[in-house]
């Protein structure tokens, strides 16, 4: 990435073997994490090993500099970002070292993954247990940092809990291990580790007696037990103590068996006092965990999401989720009987419910997984903070918990949502705010001192799961009167220069909360230039939108999310770095001239339109519109280069040269000449030269084919009516099978190649040329009918972008899949042949639409056994991106996770929806690759 240096770090970029950004882009791309905070960092160092992390350790002591560490930076908190040199290890310090199935650990990079070890972990008959609700992006070093644990930490603890050993580096340089210090005798140990021993033995009692009676805190430093059989381990303290004690390097946990069979008990009750006495009397069963969701966000649930809606009753104040989990399918039965035997007998509800099966437990499971991330989608200017939301109280205290916190909202006129892990007497309690209005960022505080008060009468901890950071720090010394200087000494000790995430747990600030707000009283947004694309949800807010959460990070197969980021782990690349660079500038944190700075664009350039980050996040952050729109302010200003211009104009080139193309084929078999060609354009010669049809898909057919009295209007897209004609010709086959008339007017491109090279202009008129060919057709036809996934989301979405009218909208209701279409009437089909053989790919432009399923269902309904869900990644080619020479082997690399699986399948053909898809797949795989819809006209009766 192009970047600037300058002074003082040029003298650490000369040593360092990872990557160093001091840019103003880089460093506002990591100003921010999953909290209301913003800190604009001196620089931006992702280190490729201990060495490097030695060498800005001692750099920064050297220049009075901070460290900040940071995994995924999805905490709340805001223990992530600060001032000085964040050091990332997101980016190249993310492996896995080891993993031993029989004696049950792992060993990994601080960087590693959950969801990473999750996928490992699959059919292993292992588990790592302390599971946050970021599990899936949370690294393992951010989940050690902050002593993370989630749902069914009740039964299984923290991530603490399961520390075997761990690599750190002090401030002064020097590297330890924690099974290094255990082992070396007391006499023998360096300082500080034998101060600390002695700290302890000298203040055992105190320290043992000092902490709230809850299991389940991570407010201040762990300092209890840290002597062992006369050994000093010091997991525990690490564990928790978020980067201001040491930088871990290397981590060792230990993983248990996973249990079996769990069962379920959906408990629904008429208020928040019921539930909480129900917690009281199930809880000696010895529940895995136990969620609780309240009326308000069941509401928005049911408010925002249709599916919801019928599974979730009216009238309702709040519901349990009681979970079981046993290696006896029958003790787990039976437990999930005594707790609603239990609720019934005491009178707690009459409304609770078994789910056992595991399409019961998924139904109940969904409710809890989609009604949080509704909340992100929430309209308005007031949204829901990490503010109060990680107390934890003794479990007889529950009811005054929830009497006090509803008081205290409610005297401060706050509408809020809670929902959490109750049965630790651990609640999220998210109010709604504007921290944009100064009376509701005078209200932090106020709010989190009377909060911090109530939880301190009733006996608990401000910081239950997700650490103290800047949110909570200022309490830590009220809630430890008696122990707080041992943790302002032991901090010396270990952090003597002071640099390791200064503000953190020993800084005591009582306004911190107030300050480096992400959006203040302060903050202003402007609109600081003309807008090429439609925005009737406003551009600012927009932007405006992204929470930094970090989900758009996941590597794993969970989600398709950023392709690009996931195989180059480079923040400029993930999703919420376009957020956060277009932020910065309209706020006037980056000068208006930088969205025209190479730099800019490089971030921006990341995006390649999959759509998959709009459609996952759980904000719905339209991304890939907002680099539409940067991309398109640049090109509006410089002009597209020969290469884009080349690699949209497939239409152009079919027209033209269609009818000798097949001549250019055989010279063009010869790489050498595909080679000068990519000197000169840009475009790999490692792709194969693709020539069109001499006949087209117009030319094969009439404009109308049949006499059915429904009909559509088959809209095949450049590769089924000039590459691949025989794609158009198998869904007009198919279409006529079903009962329809197919209109197939002159058609030009769809305009999504030329909008997502922001060839803004170009797309719009692209559509304008269609509109004039067949918008009279529009009101005649039941459908638009598609068969390239692309062109599908292109006329259903993405034509709204240029073109927001009444005309756009029927177009955009009446496209549909051909897939899709052909499932509602597939009764109507003959099927002679069903022997089908098919490995599906999935693509992404498919996966972001609605019933993104139907071409996998589709070819099932043939044969259910015929078919193989490939599961896997984007294929890589990423629309034309692929095609470029600079993206080439990046393309193979995102692509190899689906090609391995395809060459493994048995089955023997291919199959996609995506043209792009089915290039890659057939530039890397043996397998012929073939469209859905033509195997199921290989099926039919002609």
């Amino acid at each position: 990435m192009p970047q600037l240096t300058d002074n003082i770090f040029e003298e650490l970029s000369e040593i360092f073997e990872g990557d160093i950004y001091t840019d103003k882009l880089r460093r506002n791309m990591l100003a921010t994490d999953g909290s209301i905070f913003k800190v604009e960092p001196a620089c931006v160092a992702y280190p490729k090993n201990d060495s490097d992390v030695t060498k800005v350790i001692n750099f920064a002591k050297k220049y009075g500099l901070s460290v900040h560490s940071r995994g995924a930076g999805s905490g709340l908190c805001g223990s992530a970002i600060g001032k000085g040199i964040v050091l990332d290890f997101s980016k190249y310090m993310n492996k896995l070292i080891k993993i031993d199935f029989e004696k049950k650990y792992f060993e990994c990079e601080p960087g590693y993954r959950f969801g990473e070890l999750e996928e490992l972990l699959k059919g292993k008959g292992l588990f790592f247990p302390p599971d946050p609700s970021s599990g899936e992006y949370a690294t393992f070093g951010g989940m050690f940092g902050t002593n993370a644990s989630g749902a069914h930490s009740v039964k299984y603890g923290n991530v603490s809990d399961y520390i075997i050993d761990a690599d750190f580096i002090l401030s002064n340089g020097k590297k330890y291990s924690l099974s290094e210090i255990y082992n070396t005798p007391y006499e023998n140990l360096d300082e500080p580790f034998k101060s600390i021993f002695e700290i302890y033995t000298h203040f055992a009692n105190k320290i043992e007696n000092s902490y709230p009676h809850v299991k389940y805190n991570v407010a201040g430093y762990n300092l209890r037990g840290m002597i062992q059989n006369e050994k000093l381990f010091l997991g525990k303290l690490l564990g928790g103590s978020e980067g201001t004690l040491a930088v871990v390097t290397k981590l060792k946990f230990s993983l248990k068996e996973k249990p079996k069979y769990d069962s379920l008990v959906v408990a629904y009750f008429d208020d928040i006092i019921s539930s909480a006495k129900a917690v009281q009397k199930v809880l000696p069963l010895g529940v895995s965990g136990i969620e609780i969701m309240d009326k308000s966000l069941l509401q928005l649930a049911k408010e925002n999401d249709e599916k919801l809606r019928d599974k979730i009753p009216d009238g309702i104040d709040n519901v349990l989720l009681i979970e079981f989990d046993s290696f006896s399918l029958e003790e787990t039965e039976s437990l999930a009987k005594k707790a609603r035997g239990i609720l019934f007998e005491n009178n707690l509800t009459e409304n609770a419910h078994i789910a056992v099966s595991e399409e019961e437990k998924e139904k109940f499971w969904a409710i809890r997984k989609a009604a949080v991330p509704i909340l992100y989608k929430l309209k308005g200017r007031k949204k829901i903070l990490a503010l109060i939301e990680d107390a934890a109280v003794p479990i007889d205290k529950l009811v005054d918990y929830f009497e006090g916190v509803y008081k205290i909202l409610a005297q401060n006129k706050l509408n809020f949502v809670v929902y959490g892990h109750i049965a630790k007497g651990l609640m999220h309690t998210r109010p709604l705010m504007d921290l944009k209005d100064p009376h509701d960022v005078d209200l932090l505080k106020k709010v989190a001192d009377e909060f911090f008060e109530l939880i301190f009468s009733l006996g608990g901890t401000v910081s239950g799961e997700h650490g103290d950071g800047r949110i909570r720090s200022c309490y830590i010394q009220k809630q430890y009167k008696d122990i707080y200087p041992l943790f302002a000494e032991i901090k010396h000790l270990m952090d003597e220069y002071n640099i390791l995430n200064p503000e953190i747990k020993t800084y005591h600030d009582p306004n911190q909360v107030k300050k480096f707000l992400r959006y203040g009283s302060d903050y202003r947004s402007v609109e600081i230039f003309d807008k090429l694309l439609d925005w009737p949800e406003n551009f600012l807010d927009e932007v405006e939108k992204c929470h930094g959460c970090s989900k758009c990070t996941t590597v794993t197969t969970a989600t398709r999310m950023c392709p690009i980021y996931k195989f180059t782990r480079d923040e400029a690349a993930a999703p919420k770095a376009k957020a956060n660079i277009l932020r910065a500038l309209i706020s006037g944190a980056i000068a208006e001239k930088s969205l025209y700075e190479k730099s800019f664009q490089y971030v921006i350039d990341r995006c390649v339109n999959c759509g998959s980050c709009y459609k996952e996040c759980p904000s719905n952050v339209n991304i890939p519109k907002m680099a539409i729109e940067a991309r398109s302010k640049y090109v509006e200003k410089f002009g597209a280069t020969l290469e884009n211009r080349l690699i949209v104009s497939a239409e152009l080139a079919a027209r033209v040269t269609r009818k000798f193309s097949k001549l250019l084929g055989k010279p063009m078999k010869l790489k050498m000449l595909r080679k000068v060609g990519e000197i000169f354009t840009g475009v790999t010669a490692e792709r194969e030269f693709i020539a069109f049809e001499t006949k087209s898909l117009f030319e094969r057919f009439d404009k109308t084919i049949g006499n059915s009295e429904k009909s559509v209007m088959f809209f095949s897209g450049c590769y089924a009516g000039y590459i691949k004609p025989q794609i158009g010709e198998a869904a007009i086959k198919v279409l006529e099978k079903i009962g329809y008339k197919v209109f197939l007017p002159e058609q030009n491109c769809c305009g999504l190649p030329m909008l997502s090279k922001g060839m803004a202009k170009q797309a719009k008129n692209k559509i304008e040329q269609n509109l004039e060919n067949w918008e009279k057709l529009i009101d005649s036809v039941d459908y638009i009918v598609v068969t390239c996934s692309s062109c599908g989301l292109s006329l259903k979405q993405e034509w709204k972008y240029l073109l927001n009218n009444d005309i756009i909208n029927k177009i955009s209701e009446k496209t549909i899949h051909i897939s899709s279409l052909v499932n509602m009437h597939f009764d109507k089909l003959n099927i002679v042949k069903n022997d089908i053989s098919v490995s599906y790919h999935m693509p992404c432009h498919l996966k972001v639409q609605n019933d993104s399923g139907s071409s996998v269902a589709m070819l099932k309904k043939i044969n259910p056994d015929g078919v193989e869900d490939l599961k896997s990644h984007c294929c890589g080619m990423a629309g034309s991106w692929g095609i470029s020479a600079k993206n080439y082997d990046l393309s193979v690399e995102i692509g190899s996770n689906m090609i391995n699986k395809l060459n493994a399948s048995a089955k023997k053909v291919g199959a996609t929806d995506c043209p792009t898809c089915r290039m890659q797949m057939e530039h890397l795989s043996t397998k012929k690759i073939i469209h859905p819809i033509e195997v199921l006209a290989e099926c039919l009766a002609d």
